[in-house]
C-alpha cells in the first residue's frame, strides 16, 4: 500500500492532470478515482477498474471520501487548507477529505466504519496518515465550528485555542478514540497557509490551487 502527496497546482482538479498522474505510476497503478468533494460526510466505495468505466481517471460523483479494496485502483483527494485523511490496513485502503464540516459530521468514522464493515479493518490495525493542511495557528474560527467539532467529544484543549482550530490534531484525537494507535497516525507537511508552495484557499481565495493526496494498492 502506497501514499503518495503532490504539488500545488493553478485551477480545479482537471482530468488531465490525474490522467498524467498516472500514467506516471503506471503499471503499479491502473485507474484514479476521485469525488466531487461536498464539505460532508459522505463516503463511497469503488471497485476495480472494470467495474468504474474502466482504466483512466474518473471523478465518481459527490462525496467526501472513497474505501476500495481493488489492486491498482488510486484514490485521490485534492485539498487546499482541508486535511487530506488516507489511510490503510489488512488489503483495504481510504482517501478521505476532511474540512471542519467534514470533521464534525465524523467523517474519520464513517471511514474507519466502512473499512471495517466491508473489508474486516480493524481499527488497531489502521495505518493514518495526515497530509498538509493549515495550521491551528493560521485557522481562525467562529464559535459554531467549535462547538460542532466539540460534539463529538476529544479534549478541545489538544486542537483549540482562543478562536484557533487545528484540524489535524482534531482528528489525530478524533482516530485515537476510534481505537487507532497514537504511533500508527502520522502527520506529513507544514501548514498551508504559510508555505508559498502549497494551495491554500485562506491564504488565496478562489484563486488558490489544489494538492493532490493518492493512497493505492499496487498491481
Amino acid at each position: 500500500m502506497l501514499f503518495a502527496l503532490g504539488p500545488a497546482a493553478a485551477g480545479p482538479p482537471p482530468e488531465a492532470r490525474a490522467g498524467a498522474l498516472r500514467l506516471s505510476l503506471a503499471p503499479a497503478l491502473g485507474a484514479l478515482r476521485w469525488g466531487r468533494q461536498v464539505h460532508g460526510g459522505m463516503i463511497v466505495s469503488v471497485d476495480g477498474p472494470a467495474g468504474n468505466g474502466g482504466a483512466g481517471a474518473a471523478c465518481v460523483g459527490p462525496c467526501d471520501g472513497l474505501v476500495t479494496a481493488a489492486r491498482g485502483l488510486g484514490l485521490l483527494v485534492w485539498t487546499a487548507d482541508c486535511v487530506p485523511v488516507l489511510m490503510a490496513g489488512d488489503g483495504a485502503v481510504a482517501a478521505v477529505h476532511a474540512g471542519w464540516r467534514g470533521c464534525a459530521a465524523d467523517i474519520a468514522g464513517v471511514a474507519l466504519r466502512r473499512l471495517e464493515a466491508e473489508h474486516g479493518v480493524a481499527a488497531e490495525r489502521l495505518a493514518v496518515v495526515l497530509g498538509p493542511a493549515i495550521s491551528g495557528a493560521a485557522y481562525r474560527v467562529g464559535p459554531e465550528v467549535v462547538a460542532a467539532l466539540g460534539r463529538l467529544g476529544p479534549d478541545p484543549s489538544g486542537w483549540h485555542d482562543g478562536g484557533h482550530v487545528d484540524l489535524r490534531n482534531f482528528l489525530t484525537a478524533r482516530f485515537a478514540a476510534l481505537g487507532v494507535a497514537p504511533e500508527r497516525i502520522e502527520r506529513v507537511g507544514p501548514c498551508t497557509a504559510s508555505t508559498p508552495e502549497l494551495a491554500s484557499f485562506r491564504r488565496d481565495g478562489a484563486t488558490a490551487g489544489r494538492q493532490w493526496s493518492l493512497v493505492y494498492r499496487p498491481l
